[in-house]
């Protein structure tokens, strides 16, 4: 049995239960690789929700359980046992929860599998979009800077290599798009429901896969909004921005597209909020309305997530 403490670009801890030992290595897929090579037969993990998604995916393709635990619990033991703060007593911590409350872990089940899958490769596609946008600004700059000098080959050359290069990208991005498309037709909150609503396309239901996980996660709806950034109190900087990012772009497409219900319901909270508050600039009435509409559709997601992780 190990316990694991993932960080983001800082060394995983990884506590072996068993043996009372602790090591560390590095967040690559080499280290992982090597880590996993080394064990001799099928093993539990126990690791912290929200994160280490490589080496949850790794452990499991070389044929380990993986069992998940929400940080907020992991936090509240740890300061409970007054044990300080630290990377390495996070792995132990989980370690002894493992051993003494293992009813608080989740075991990661298919639909599990292929969420994480979907996470991983919608950030591969984030990031591979916004690299491709960084370099089309960087020619269009690079374009008008040298635009007096657009006749000489070697400028032209220089400006071919960097087109091909976005070329190159745009070719990347389709396939990513496909291989999500492919991977979406296996999920049940795809096909059951997200696939029917009119400008919610492949990349904007990956988003929100990728971002919420598991539905069941979250005890009630005040918590999905919460994790989404919806609830405005001090105290929540921690929100999901990845998830909120997402909900913006479905509601500028259920606007655009005029999707039925969702339309209508922003149409009507745009009036409403013009009747109410006549002083308000337009802006703050849409912003409001838009606001409203991502939450109703927020927690309506939470519903269909709850109900089909439970069939």
């Amino acid at each position: 049995m190990y316990s694991v403490d993932w960080a983001i670009k800082k060394q995983f801890q990884i506590y072996n239960i068993s043996g009372d030992k602790l090591i560390s290595i590095p967040p690559t897929e080499e280290a992982f690789d090597e880590f996993f090579g080394k064990l001799c037969s099928p093993d539990s993990f126990y690791i912290e929700e929200g994160g280490g998604d490589t080496f949850k995916l790794m452990a499991l393709n070389y044929g380990h359980r993986v069992f998940t635990i929400l940080g907020k619990k992991v936090k509240e033991y740890q300061e409970k046992i007054k044990l300080p703060k630290s990377d390495e007593n996070s792995a132990k911590v989980i370690g002894i929860l493992a051993k003494s409350y293992s009813e608080e872990f989740h075991e990661f089940q298919e639909l599990d599998i292929l969420t994480l899958k979907i996470s991983l490769l919608y950030r591969e596609y984030e990031k591979l979009v916004e690299d491709r946008t960084q370099k089309k600004n960087q020619l269009f700059a690079m374009k008008r800077r040298l635009q007096l000098l657009t006749s000489e080959k070697e400028v032209r050359k220089m400006i071919k290599r960097r087109k091909d290069i976005i070329t190159a990208m745009d070719k990347e991005v389709r396939a990513i798009q496909k291989q999500l498309s492919k991977l979406l037709e296996e999920y049940p909150l795809w096909f059951n429901y997200l696939k029917g609503i009119k400008g919610v396309g492949v990349v904007t239901a990956a988003g929100i896969v990728g971002s919420v996980g598991r539905f069941s996660k979250f005890p009630n709806r005040d918590s999905i909004k919460c994790f989404a950034g919806m609830v405005t109190k001090k105290g929540n900087p921690n929100y999901n921005r990845r998830l909120k990012k997402v909900l913006y772009y479905f509601v500028e497409e259920i606007i655009r597209k005029r999707t039925s219900h969702w339309r209508e319901l922003y149409d009507g909270m745009k009036e409403y909020y013009r009747t109410k508050h006549p002083k308000w600039k337009p802006y703050k009435v849409d912003a409001h309305a838009k606001k409203r509409v991502q939450t109703k559709f927020l927690c309506k997601l939470w519903r269909e997530g709850i109900k089909i992780e439970n069939t």
